[in-house]
């Protein structure tokens, strides 16, 4: 009985990571039409592999993630804010193929660099790209629109 038990069980867990393959395959696909359809294509296609998100990842508890890797993840959630703003870290992280604790890092880094923008706060967090360095919606600086004059 334990017998049969183990290989249902190998089977269930081999058609479980089948379907994971499959819906990331479909979300690399549909990024890629995406960014074809915009023109984009050529300037990211060497950037997109599908294979990192193919892979299974092990949990690096303690362990670092290597720069390139950071900037690959962050390239990665940069196009797709690029190609559908206004999207939750739920719905990009998802679309993606990362948890959004694994995109954590990669968003402040684009955030400190002025490449994206967020309204709203906690899991409402929406994220734009900017297209203006340190503009707001407006188009003037953040310091601006923060100060008042006396007159």
């Amino acid at each position: 009985m334990s017998d049969i038990q183990n290989q249902i069980n190998a089977c269930v867990e081999s058609f479980v990571a089948d379907l994971a393959e499959m819906a990331r395959q479909a979300a690399h696909d549909a990024l890629t039409n995406a960014l074809a359809q915009a023109g984009a294509a050529a300037n990211v296609a060497s950037a997109i592999d599908p294979t990192p998100a193919a892979k299974p990842r092990k949990s690096r508890r303690g362990g670092k993630r290597s720069a390139d890797e950071l900037d690959r993840m962050a390239e990665f959630f940069y196009v797709y804010v690029t190609q559908k703003p206004g999207q939750r870290m739920e719905q990009i992280s998802e679309a993606l193929g990362y948890s959004t604790s694994e995109l954590n890092l990669p968003v402040k880094k684009l955030l400190s660099a002025g490449k994206i923008r967020i309204e709203g706060q906690k899991r409402a967090t929406q994220y734009y790209p900017v297209m203006g360095r340190g503009r707001g919606k407006s188009g003037e600086s953040s310091r601006r629109r923060s100060r008042k004059r006396s007159s």
